[in-house]
């Protein structure tokens, strides 16, 4: 029985994720700020799937909270799954923006490999990046180049990783029904439910793809508008 450690667990993506691994009997580790979301998660898991739930609090931001996770973990699971984010209108707390995006993942992701490593039984690492990283935006530019910045990094890691046998995907997802989107007015047509997306993570994981635009179109999509000329976003968008 495999084990997937969910950074982001009471994330509504991190979490539909750790569901689908929960029911091809995988054991779960649940981690977050919340500690009382994550129990009801914990609850629902074990009951629906009969697989072992742990939960463990754990601030990303901080680096002590984070030493201290690792002082306390000591034995690797098989996959990790980065699945934090932030993002804002107005983008005031930039340095946030930027650190829940990119930085702090990044930092946990190489902390994890000095720590599991050795262990030989890490073998996939995921991260959820957003095809919001695919060109930097006049709106959300602070959003944009870190999740750029993070789906860099993934790539980078994946080919670093290769010789280790550790797999590394890049998730891209498009406009998915989570907290993040609720308010937002978008076509409803195109925006993707997080079990979909769940369900498409984990076959992705099965066949160890490299990269995953969730849903498929938003590859094509996102083809055309990296091709569109600059001037044009400069003029036309707000």
């Amino acid at each position: 029985m495999g084990s997937i450690l969910v950074i982001g667990g009471n994330s509504d993506i991190g979490y539909a994720t750790a569901k689908v691994f929960a029911q091809n009997k995988y054991n779960i580790h649940l981690v977050s700020r919340n500690t009382s979301q994550l129990e009801i998660k914990k609850k629902e898991i074990e009951s629906l799937y009969k697989v072992k739930c742990k939960i463990t609090l754990l601030d990303i931001l901080n680096e002590d909270n984070v030493n201290n996770f690792f002082n306390k973990n000591l034995e690797s699971p098989n996959i990790i799954l980065i699945a934090v984010g932030h993002t804002e209108i107005d983008e005031k707390n930039y340095k946030k923006i930027a650190s829940i995006n990119y930085v702090s993942p990044m930092v946990f992701i190489e902390k994890s490999l000095i720590k599991y490593k050795t262990q030989k039984k890490l073998n996939t690492i995921i991260g959820i990046s957003s095809v919001a990283g695919d060109r930097g935006k006049k709106r959300g530019c602070i959003y944009t180049s870190s999740k750029s910045a993070f789906s860099s990094y993934l790539d980078g890691l994946r080919q670093r990783l290769y010789s280790d046998k550790i797999h590394v995907i890049t998730v891209k997802p498009g406009w998915v029904a989570t907290k993040m989107t609720k308010n937002l007015d978008l076509p409803k047509i195109m925006i993707a439910s997080v079990d979909f997306v769940g369900n498409k993570i984990f076959k992705s994981y099965k066949t160890k793809k490299n990269t995953l635009y969730v849903p498929k179109f938003w590859s094509i999509i996102m083809f055309f508008y990296k091709i569109v000329p600059e001037i044009l976003f400069k003029i036309f968008t707000k």
